[in-house]
């Protein structure tokens, strides 16, 4: 598995994707990072790659870029949120 499969199984995209989709609030990246307990670092370079996948998009506010979920990554976040409760009912 390479690529963006490999990417987005992996626990902190996922987290960092489903938070942006549950919270209703203006979202930035230092609130990503201590919501999903990764570094700030970790966290830019996570929310870059899922930028550059069109899965979210960012937007310059004062000195924070706020950031939002796109059709398609509302979509992808959706889709993982099933699966976390689904799996969550098996237990």
């Amino acid at each position: 598995m390479e690529g963006r499969q490999a990417f987005f199984l992996k626990e902190k995209p996922v987290m960092a994707l489903v938070t942006l989709r549950q919270n209703r609030q203006e979202m930035y990246g230092s609130i990503v990072s201590k919501k999903i307990d990764t570094t700030y670092a970790h966290t830019i370079k996570i929310l870059a790659e899922m930028e550059d996948e069109n899965l979210i998009r960012s937007e310059k506010k004062g000195r924070k870029n706020v950031l939002e979920l796109t059709e398609e990554g509302k979509k992808c976040a959706d889709k993982l949120v099933d699966l976390m409760e689904s799996l969550d009912d098996k237990r």
